[in-house]
């Protein structure tokens, strides 16, 4: 799903399509109707952020192997 995302997005900052079309993709539920899919190339995955309110950690070993 990310990469579909970051699809969208390339195309959108790259002008070819309006901002407004992210929604119209959203809204299609339909990958038929998004940019074509990232290269997963140089995509992380660095595991999700939350509030501090949660009391998570901000880390954890699984990250350990991450160059950061």
């Amino acid at each position: 799903m990310i990469r579909n995302i970051m699809g969208c997005l390339i195309t959108v900052g790259q002008g070819s399509q309006p901002v407004a079309w992210m929604q119209e993709v959203l809204n299609a539920k339909s990958r038929e109707v998004a940019a074509p899919t990232f290269s997963p190339d140089g995509l992380y995955f660095l595991g999700p952020t939350y509030d501090k309110k949660w009391g998570l950690p901000d880390r954890t070993v699984a990250f350990d192997w991450l160059p950061l």
